[in-house]
């Protein structure tokens, strides 16, 4: 067992919080940070210090909650031996006291409010209590006899209190918070979770009857976990199974107001620090920092069911931070407190962000160029850099930090006093050349010496495609966008187009996809080009395009079509191109556009599809021959086709995948066998 002394804690913490620790290989853990949604090693944040089991003699034993106010004073709700007690532990008086070990019984959740009171809950006694800091009790909360309760047992789990007095109690359930007035009275529930609906739910309820509704399994919200409130009065809870939305901070209206959040789904308790940087515990023993914003800063930790690894926990319970940082955790299994404190690399971002959160960017700059120098992928730091700059008028150096940082907002903004820059500078150029080109444009209107230009470049192309065939072929693709039935029929009836040329096309259409994959403004591009495989494109590309004319004309075969594998093949290669031919606009326009007219590209990808959609039906029309209601019917049924024939193809894939691990397998054991003799 170890002891303690707080005045020996109290000197370690404050050495240790101004120093860099060079021991940090010694961490039996790693560190990660979030880049670009993707979680990436970063240096370590915080060491661990010591386990304590017990404070001046007095153990820490069955300990469910911990709590410290702004005075850095340590409350402890656990049981020892069968009684109840709160551990009062005064770092600066070096002090200890035991409160409520006469009536508590076994004390789940401790909280301390601005006033100095002490609000405990008390599962076991179906109770929870207002104490002073003597320990008288001061008010008392029981199961309310109001219908607004429900028929649930008062079970108070956790509790809390805003600057306002009110009271909240998690009691155990799926109720939410139960909310009580300063002077007791429940006033209902609060932040209570709900359940998304999805399609089947919809047509669950819609189309069954009661009877086939009361035999569903009994839909419950998400349990909340945990709660803890900020210096703003702000709740934030923990709730389990949840993705993305596990952490929320509750307006006064119960809706959460932080975004989607990257977190685990075992999450056990939160704490609210000094700048508002939310922790959080898990299950499984990792410890979450975001920022006030709701941003992953650290996620470190684990288990260690032996209980022999320093920093490592058995079953973590609860944790708290005090005002220099420093982190402390509650092993209920261990009966132990673990204490972290920050490395220099931690006390770095922690400087830079409470500048950056209290709007200080330009003065931040400083302390995000040093946390950069310790390491040049914290996205954090370059967005605060962004911001810094963009408060100096620096928007070139703000653009290329937000796009490390992969903020688009911010980006969005620097790139528009960019371009608005560039504007300036040049408008007497763009007016001088627009006026240019009007000028010339009505003088052609009444002389029409264009003709002189544009008369010996058509004859000439003209002549160029008669004695090229392959390429008149590829620029008969423009005829069919002006013309698609009169060029339908010219391609099935009169051989149009070579099979070939219109395979060329093919290959030029992925080769744009390809482009507009790695050249769309990363304002809008958000996939992962290191992630891209260009196998994977062309199977996503060709594959579905080869599918649908192989099951068209089969199809076509079976239901008297007109059109030949070759009519098929090279007219629905037309039809799609005007969505292909949008995608260089798009590509372009999306390196001149920001947020504010991103309705442009919108318009012009919906305008591509839309057409190409169109062109498609009529293809599948005229070169079929078929009536309206023949057309849909073939594309519905080829396009069942298509999805059963690459339902096949991935079994096939599995299927040899797996064979030919077998087939490894056997190779490397009749080798290995072979070896050892």
């Amino acid at each position: 067992m170890k002891k303690i002394s707080i005045g020996c804690v109290l000197l370690i913490l404050f050495l240790f919080s101004g120093t860099r620790i060079a021991a940090e290989t010694g961490v039996r853990y790693h560190t990660f940070t979030l880049s670009n949604n993707r979680m990436v090693r970063t240096q370590t944040a915080y060491l661990p210090l010591m386990s304590v089991r017990d404070i001046h003699g007095q153990p820490i034993g069955e300990a469910r909650d911990i709590h410290i106010d702004h005075n850095n004073i340590i409350y402890i709700a656990t049981r020892v031996g069968g009684v109840g007690q709160i551990i009062v532990f005064d770092m600066d008086a070096d002090d200890v006291r035991i409160l409520g070990a006469d009536f508590l019984q076994n004390p789940t959740g401790v909280f301390v409010n601005q006033a100095g009171d002490i609000f405990v809950a008390d599962r076991t006694a179906r109770q929870a209590y207002r104490l002073s800091q003597a320990g008288d009790i001061l008010q008392t909360f029981t199961r309310p006899d109001s219908p607004l309760f429900g028929a649930e047992e008062f079970q108070p789990n956790k509790i809390i209190s805003d600057n306002r007095g009110n009271v909240y109690i998690l009691n155990l359930g799926t109720r939410g918070l139960a909310q009580f007035s300063p002077g007791g009275q429940f006033l209902g529930y609060f932040g209570t979770n709900t359940i998304a609906p999805t399609l089947r739910t919809v047509l669950q309820q819609t189309f069954f009857t009661e009877e086939q509704r009361s035999r569903l399994f009994n839909l419950s919200p998400p349990e909340i976990a945990n709660m803890a409130i900020d210096d703003r009065g702000l709740i934030h809870t923990v709730s389990r199974a949840v993705d993305q939305y596990g952490v929320k901070r509750l307006n006064i209206s119960g809706q959460n107001v932080l975004p989607a959040m990257y977190n685990a789904p075992d999450l056990v308790d939160v704490f609210v620090g000094p700048i508002g940087n939310i922790y959080v515990l898990t299950r499984t023993g990792v410890i979450y920092e975001y920022d006030i914003e709701g941003n992953l800063l650290f996620a470190f930790g684990g288990l260690d069911i032996s209980n022999q690894i320093q920093g490592l926990f058995n079953t973590p319970a609860a944790i708290a931070v005090d005002s220099h940082f420093n982190i402390y955790t509650l092993d209920s299994a261990a009966g132990e407190m673990k204490i972290f404190f920050p490395t220099a690399f931690t006390q770095r971002v922690h400087t830079a962000l409470a500048l950056y959160q209290e709007g200080f960017y330009v003065q931040s700059q400083e302390p995000w160029e040093r946390v950069l120098r310790m390491n040049d992928f914290f996205d954090l730091a370059h967005r605060g850099l962004g911001n810094a700059h963009y408060g100096l008028g620096e928007f070139d150096e703000a653009r290329e930090a937000f796009m490390l940082a992969y903020d688009r907002g911010g980006y969005s903004d620097a790139f528009w006093e960019v371009r608005n820059r560039w504007l300036l500078d040049h408008v007497g150029w763009l007016l001088g050349g627009l006026f240019a080109l009007l000028f010339v444009y009505v003088v052609n209107l009444k002389l029409k010496f264009s003709r002189f230009i544009t008369g010996p470049l058509k004859r000439g192309i003209r002549q160029i495609r008669d004695k090229v065939v392959v390429l008149d072929d590829l620029l008969y693709l423009f005829t069919y966008l002006r013309n698609p039935a009169d060029a339908t029929y010219a391609i099935k009836r009169e051989k149009k187009v070579s099979f070939y040329a219109a395979t060329v096309w093919l290959g030029i259409f992925f080769l744009l996809w390809i482009h507009h994959i790695y050249h769309f403004n990363f304002l809008f591009n958000h996939r992962n080009l290191y992630d891209i495989n260009v196998l994977e494109e062309i199977v996503k590309v060709i594959l579905p395009i080869v599918l649908f004319v192989l099951a068209n004309t089969l199809i076509a075969s079976i239901r008297e079509g007109e059109g030949r594998f070759r009519d098929v093949y090279i007219t629905t290669l037309f039809a799609l191109s005007p969505f292909f031919l949008s995608l260089p606009i798009m590509t372009f326009l999306s390196n001149a556009l920001t947020y504010n007219e991103a309705f442009l590209i919108d318009f012009i990808r919906v305008l591509g599809i839309g057409i190409s959609a169109i062109y498609f039906f009529f293809m599948v029309k005229e070169t079929h021959f078929y009536t309206v209601g023949e057309t849909v019917s073939s594309i519905m049924i080829s396009a069942f086709t298509m999805v059963m024939a690459m339902l096949g193809i991935f079994i096939v894939y599995i299927l040899m995948n797996e064979l030919g691990i077998l087939v490894r397998d056997v190779v490397m054991e009749v080798y290995y066998r072979v070896a050892d003799r």
